[in-house]
């Protein structure tokens, strides 16, 4: 876990709301990463827009895009962008997709289109739809924007705090997906209580929203607890090892019983950790480019 260890450095130094945007992934990590972004998202929600970076949707310089350059869509405008910008650019780009918002990007013509593409080296999405393959790789979704400074100091503060509780469960919206009616309601509690609460946890119940991915599976693997979640596959390549894959009726057993019967191993912090995302990116491209 040394990209969890740097940013524990990092955050122990300076925990401004941009360094943490930066550093800890969150809903709008792929701004940071990209050199071109085609959407209004970061103004509309008064994201600190990342240094160097090209607007694509207001300067239209399809010129600037250079070989092996990321150009990051937002998903209300990915139809715009294949319709009438794809085919435009000239040479060779890391496609990356995303929003925090819903909707989210459903298999089409033309996702299929986007894939087949002579150009795209490689797409990298959020709420994947696709499995990984040579041009395809899930990214995850994240910690919230709103609370990350809140979570930041929540890291910092419990470096050695011990696994004193098995299975957790916090508020949840219970309305965002019919499989949460068969869990308890609780009533909500502040940022900060929710992380201290969940941080003495080994496991906690995560189960789907309105999406599969969700601040919560982030939030667990951060603090050092494993999610258990009924995601859908793809979020396999995203969460491997780390998370525990259950149906909501295993969820609730397991909460009436207050234990799982699995041995608990710390997961890879890594996981909240934008360097890690990039170097990770990174490598997949220059293998995908080594088989050609």
């Amino acid at each position: 876990m040394m990209y969890h260890g740097r940013l524990m450095e990092e955050l122990r130094e300076n925990n401004t709301l941009n360094k943490c945007l930066s550093t800890i992934i969150n809903p709008f990590s792929l701004y940071y990463l990209c050199d071109h972004y085609y959407g209004d998202e970061i103004k509309t929600y008064d994201i600190p827009i990342p240094e160097n970076k090209n607007d694509l949707l207001k300067n239209k310089n399809l010129s600037t895009i250079k070989d092996g350059d990321i150009i990051h869509c937002q998903v209300n405008y990915f139809r715009e962008f294949c319709n009438d910008i794809l085919d435009k650019i000239e040479t060779k780009f890391i496609l990356t997709t995303g929003q925090w918002h819903l909707p989210q990007i459903h298999k089409s013509a033309l996702t299929e289109k986007v894939l087949m593409h002579k150009n795209v080296l490689l797409w990298v999405s959020q709420n994947p739809i696709y499995d990984n393959n040579d041009k395809y790789i899930a990214f995850p979704y994240g910690i919230a924007h709103y609370n990350i400074k809140e979570y930041a100091n929540t890291l910092i503060d419990n470096i050695t705090l011990k696994k004193n509780k098995e299975v957790i469960f916090l508020p949840i919206n219970n309305n965002t997906n019919h499989c949460r009616i068969k869990l308890p309601h609780i009533s909500g509690i502040s940022a900060s209580e929710y992380y201290k609460q969940m941080a003495p946890g080994r496991f906690i119940i995560s189960p789907i929203g309105d999406r599969d991915d969700c601040y919560r599976h982030y939030e667990a693997i951060g603090l050092g607890v494993i999610p258990i979640s009924n995601v859908n596959n793809f979020y396999k390549n995203i969460f491997t090892t780390n998370m525990i894959y259950a149906s909501i009726d295993e969820m609730v057993n397991m909460l009436n019983k207050g234990s799982v019967n699995l041995k608990y191993e710390e997961p890879n912090k890594d996981l909240i950790c934008f360097e890690y995302y990039k170097n990770l990116i990174y490598k997949y491209v220059m293998s995908v480019r080594q088989k050609k």
